[in-house]
Parts: structure tokens; sequence; C-alpha cells
């Protein structure tokens, strides 16, 4: 009997090797080799390797972050089986608020004007509430909606969507906020840590990190999921859905405010024409991360890397002199085929 167990211990492959094996299969290390390979291609065509210049890699990752972060949030919401087409607006429009709050409490018309900011402290934390909690506001509204009115995702982010940028524009009477204070760029926005990773970045990943120790680990996560797999069963498990997708839609708002701010303080103003492909390009990155666009099934990792993608592609092609325009097409393309995958997986799943 001994002998046997022996024998089959050792015939039984090590643990370690069989979690490397299924760790190289996963979409995450998938991911991240198509962004090695990217980056490789797109530095062996570009002129003078302008595309592995410090410069540049420094520029993608902080033009990766507040795609990344919207990435994260959108796989939460897409893990049960909804959707937010209006994060971008609901981008705009919190940075807007941020904007207005941060200039009106740093100190008086005059000052501002000047270049004065006697109160930038207090500026900042109120910019940033001000920033945070319009976006959750308007993340909460989406969530009303969907559950209260039982209308589609699809259909309330995409009325949404153009409402949170017709606001934009009203608040703001059509133009960016002026005399944001640079010091929002030159001390945080652009500034990196030991001039290394970005403090973007080191945000963007701490949230990320949290939320995808959430969805793995915790109940809420499992609910999520489960939400995402089949509405009827969870309901009949005991899970309220529809507070369930009020607080997404809540979690996405706020994570869309938390972007505003950070867009806010690289840029040193609005942009209020801005992120009108923001949620195609997290959208797709979601789901060519590995989260199923039908729910049920979601990785932030993959997420996370496939973000990176889209901003990848779209530098690459900026410098090999490709019309920016054209990114629309490769992303709205890699999207496509993302999606037919899923359904390919999805339809192997269920035969």
């Amino acid at each position: 009997m001994t002998d046997g167990v022996a024998q089959t211990a050792l015939a039984r492959p090590p643990a370690a090797p069989r979690r490397l094996a299924a760790a190289a299969r996963s979409t995450p290390v998938g991911m991240g080799v198509i962004v090695l390979v990217l980056i490789v291609i797109f530095g062996v065509l570009s002129p003078n390797g302008a595309f592995f210049r410090v410069s540049n890699l420094s520029t993608i990752t902080l033009n990766v972050a507040v795609t990344m972060l919207l990435a994260v949030g959108i796989t939460l919401v897409l893990a049960a089986g909804e959707l937010d087409l209006s994060i971008g607006s609901n981008v705009v429009l919190s940075s807007v608020f941020a904007a207005k709050v941060l200039v009106s409490l740093s100190g008086t018309n005059d000052q501002v004007r000047a270049g004065d900011y006697p109160d930038l402290a207090l500026g900042i934390v109120g910019g940033t509430i001000a920033g945070v909690l319009a976006g959750t506001l308007f993340g909460a509204i989406n969530g009303l909606l969907i559950t209260r009115l039982r209308i589609n995702s699809f259909i309330v982010t995409l009325g949404t969507m153009g409402i949170g940028t017709g606001l934009a524009y009203v608040v703001s009477n059509g133009v960016n906020v002026p005399y944001v204070p640079r010091v929002l760029q030159t001390s945080f926005g652009i500034q990196k840590l030991f001039g290394v990773i970005p403090y973007a970045v080191i945000v963007v990943l701490i949230i990320s990190g949290a939320l995808a120790y959430t969805l793995r680990s915790t109940r809420f996560g499992l609910h999520t999921l489960a939400i995402g797999s089949s509405r009827e069963a969870a309901e009949r498990a005991g899970i309220r859905w529809s507070r369930h997708v009020v607080a997404l839609f809540i979690l996405m708002g706020a994570l869309s405010g938390v972007a505003a701010v950070l867009d806010l303080t690289r840029f040193a103003t609005t942009n209020i024409g801005g992120h009108q492909t923001t949620a195609l390009a997290a959208i797709a990155a979601v789901v060519i991360g590995g989260t199923s666009l039908f729910g049920g099934r979601a990785t932030i990792a993959g997420s996370m890397v496939a973000s990176l993608i889209p901003v990848v592609l779209g530098t690459g092609l900026v410098i090999l002199g490709v019309p920016s325009f054209y990114q629309l097409i490769v992303v709205g393309a890699i999207l496509i085929a993302a999606v037919y995958v899923d359904q390919r997986r999805r339809e192997r799943l269920s035969a």
C-alpha cells in the first residue's frame, strides 16, 4: 500500500511546475506577451528607435493610467452582465466640477487670474472631493435608472453619455475651465517616483490591486460573478441584484471621478472635447483581457495588461506617421475580434 502511494506521488507532476504551466497559459500572461511584441515591432520600425526613448515610454505609462483605471471598473460592471458607455462623459463632467471648485477655493478671482493661489491646499482637497463626488453621483443615477426603471444598461448609459457631455458644456460655457494651477502638473501630474514610475500610475495600481482582491476573494466579488452568470439563480440564492448593480455603477462612477482628477493633475486643464473614445478603449481592453462581454467571467489582471494594447498601438501608429484616426479603426476591429472569440468560447463551454 505504501509503495503504491509512493509510486503515485512520484508519477504526479510537482505542484510548482503545474502552477507555472497554468500561469503561462493565463490571459494576463498572453496579453503581456502581445504587448511586448508590439513594443518590439514599433521600436524596430520607428525612425531612430524613437519608440524606445524613455520619454515616449513614460508618456505611454501616463496615457494608460486613466484607461487602466476605467478598464478595471468596467471589468466589474461586465462581470455582472451590465455595460457602461458613459464613462468618458463622466470623466469630462467630473473634471469640470473638480476644476471649478478647485479654482474657486484657491483664492479670489483677481488672485487666481494673477496666478496667486493663497488657499491652494483647500482648493486641491475641495476639487478632489468634488470630482469624485460628481462621478459617484453620475454612476448612482445610471444604476438607479437601470434597476428602478428596468431599462437595459446599454440604453441608459448611451443616453447619459449624451447628457453628461451636454452638462459639461453647460457648466463650463463650452470652454475649458481657466486658471487651473500648474503646480498640480509639476508636483504630481507628471512627477515620477524615483524618476521611474508616475505617481498617477501608482495610484491606479493600488486601486486596481484592491479591486482585484475584492473580485477574487470577497463576497462582493462572488455576488458580482453570480449575477453575471445567472441573475435568476442569484436571486433564488438570496442575492439582491438590484442593490448590487447600483453599487457597481456607483463604484464605476467613483473611479471615473478619480480618473477625472488624475486627468486634471496631468494636464492642468479640463478637456471638454476629449474622452470621446475612452469607453471604446476601456471596453476593448477588458474584453481582450479575457472578461466576458456577457457576464460571469472576469479578470482584472487581464484587463490591466490589455489596457496597454490600445495605448501602445495608438502611440506606435502616431510615431510611424499613421493618422491618429486610424487608431479608432484598429481598436474597433480588435474589439469585434475579441467579442467573436468570446462568443465561440461560450459556445464550446455550453456544448
